[in-house]
């Protein structure tokens, strides 16, 4: 998937001070919204422990409902309904397969072969990601921030109290529909995105995104929306069409771990980041990250995103990826100390002039085999998964 560069916006749901409780309305005070642009501005470098443990209740609700958990508070009042029922028995269905054949034997494979870096990982860095907070977190659980970069619009949240039953029952099948790829091959498809959210009402990653922080046990804390300056710093903004960038802070369900996620609608072609270096420089304002590529497209294979390609290997002191990422000629052995899990063998006829020969003879001589228990990426078609992970050696 590759990714896209508009202007502005902010939603007054934002993180409070004050004693661990639970906002009945981040709408009913002003000084929530205050708090939050604070809290924005105050953000990089981010240090999400220094938030309280506020549930902000309306999103954490939404949230609950796309995801197919029972509303605690506004939206109760439809969860009576046979089509909501069908719904939630529907997506909780997806989900047990999703645990099944990917979460859950990814956690297994990460704690035996990415602990150390998982656990120590304090930014990541997905470009190219659009909505898959999923898979960010599956193999990077304990980032304390994920910095996700996509084409996609951010769009809107729509409510359970503010659209009649009958258009947000249906307005939530819209949601299952385009997760579908997601969490049956373990990726995005691009074209189906840009059908799945240029609906009226479903018109961006937001609801997905929300869906898999709730749906992975966590509890949002606030929404802001935000602009760059030419500097690459926040400018708190409001919601609306030109929105590009959302912060999301969440905790885990004992509200002990605090998140941020920063979603950005940027195109990282070189000709877009040379007119717009601000992004780079915001994501290089974290300090030290990981970097994560799934489903890119092969977008680095070719001289329009070089710039991207050379901050990845400039900036980041690890890399996790699949062959659709950078390409593996790059990761030079003084540079890089390079292990390869998985097999390699072919690339989908879609892209099958990127097949990289030395890459498979790579994988060959590798003397000891390193597997993978689950299917993602391109190459679920031939049962097969490819994964390349690069340290820096300095």
């Amino acid at each position: 998937m590759f990714h896209r560069y508009t202007k502005m916006g902010l939603l007054s749901c934002s993180l409070c001070t004050g004693m661990v409780f639970l906002l009945l309305s981040c709408l009913q005070n002003q000084a929530s919204q205050n708090d939050g642009n604070k809290a924005i501005n105050d953000s990089l470098p981010v240090n999400p422990k220094s938030y309280r443990s506020v549930i902000d209740t309306v999103s954490d609700d939404i949230a609950a409902v796309y995801s197919g958990i029972s509303p605690i508070n506004g939206c109760r009042d439809f969860t009576s309904e046979k089509n909501w029922t069908t719904y939630q028995q529907h997506i909780n269905d997806d989900w047990k397969l999703v645990e099944k054949n990917k979460t859950s034997p990814i956690a297994r494979w990460r704690e035996k072969n990415l602990s150390m870096v998982s656990s120590d990982t304090s930014t990541l860095f997905y470009p190219f990601a659009g909505a898959d907070f999923l898979y960010a977190h599956a193999f990077f659980p304990d980032a304390a921030n994920y910095v996700l970069i996509g084409l996609e619009p951010i769009g809107k949240l729509h409510r359970c109290d503010t659209m009649a039953k009958k258009d947000f029952l249906a307005y939530l099948e819209k949601i299952r529909a385009s997760l579908y790829y997601s969490n049956q091959l373990g990726f995005f498809r691009t074209k189906s995105m840009e059908k799945d959210l240029n609906q009226q009402s479903l018109d961006g990653i937001l609801p997905l995104i929300l869906f898999y922080i709730r749906k992975t046990g966590h509890r949002l804390a606030g929404i802001t929306y935000f602009t760059l300056d030419n500097k690459g710093g926040i400018v708190p903004g409001w919601q609306d069409t030109s929105t590009i960038g959302v912060r999301v802070a969440f905790f885990d369900s004992t509200l002990k771990k605090p998140q941020v996620m920063y979603y950005l609608s940027y195109d990282l072609s070189d000709q877009n980041l040379k007119k717009h270096p601000e992004l780079l420089q915001f994501v290089k304002s974290f300090g030290m990250q990981v970097g994560f590529l799934k489903a890119a497209s092969y977008l680095m294979f070719t001289a329009d995103f070089r710039v991207m390609r050379n901050y990845l290997l400039d900036q980041e002191s690890s890399i996790l990826q699949d062959d659709s990422g950078i390409p593996f000629r790059f990761f030079k052995p003084s540079s890089w100390t390079v292990k390869l899990f998985g097999t390699y063998t072919q690339t989908i006829d879609l892209f099958k002039y990127k097949f990289q020969p030395d890459l498979q003879s790579a994988y060959e001589k590798q003397e000891t085999k390193h597997g993978v228990p689950f299917r993602i990426g391109y190459d679920v078609k031939f049962n097969e998964t490819n994964l390349l992970f690069a340290k820096k050696k300095h």
